[in-house]
């Protein structure tokens, strides 16, 4: 069974029972929280994943690093671990994120830009947008250097191209096809 399948799952239960106890965002934070904490201690990772190391001292370990966790987050963790499921904790808490926002009408928009966004800038994007979806938005500024300029925003598997580099492709494509004809 495939790595998304599987995180879906898993986030699915999670959703389930932290909308049962109320607790949607209380859980959305714990999870990035422990998320976070894989991104920045890659060796943590190699080591969660080891197969050598014993699924008690990886709880252990889980325990003493994330002590303040309900029970909801510190259960499924656990649950994971006992599996031998390490290797879908990011994926859970980004399905887990998705329902969450879903079930409250939130979407998460990634913005790609040259620069980093004014806070002027991200509002005005936000209000274009939203009109658009008719979902409140959560900003995500990416920069990329590469982009000369304008703006890439993705919304779930919607993608909205107003970057230059975008915008000449597209000229380039009907200079081309006008040629042909």
């Amino acid at each position: 069974m495939s790595q998304s399948i599987v995180a879906k799952r898993y986030a699915k239960a999670l959703f389930q029972v932290a909308s049962e106890k109320g607790r949607l965002d209380e859980v959305a934070q714990e999870w990035q929280s422990v998320v976070d904490a894989l991104d920045h201690h890659p060796k943590l990772i190699g080591w969660l994943t080891h197969p050598r190391v014993a699924a008690e001292e990886k709880k252990v370990l889980f325990g003493k690093l994330f002590a303040n966790l309900s029970d909801t987050t510190r259960n499924l963790l656990f649950l994971l671990i006992d599996r031998n499921r390490e290797d879908v904790i990011e994926a859970v808490g980004t399905e887990y994120t998705k329902l969450a926002h879903e079930s409250k009408g939130v979407a998460e928009a990634e913005v790609v830009t040259a620069r980093a966004l004014t806070e002027e800038e991200e509002k005005e994007l936000i209000a274009v947008f939203q009109k658009q979806i008719g979902k409140s938005l959560i900003v995500k500024n990416r920069v990329d250097s590469d982009l000369l300029g304008g703006v890439i925003v993705k919304i779930g598997d919607r993608l909205y191209d107003g970057s230059l580099a975008g915008k000449l492709e597209r000229f380039r494509k009907q200079l081309t096809s006008s040629r042909a004809g």
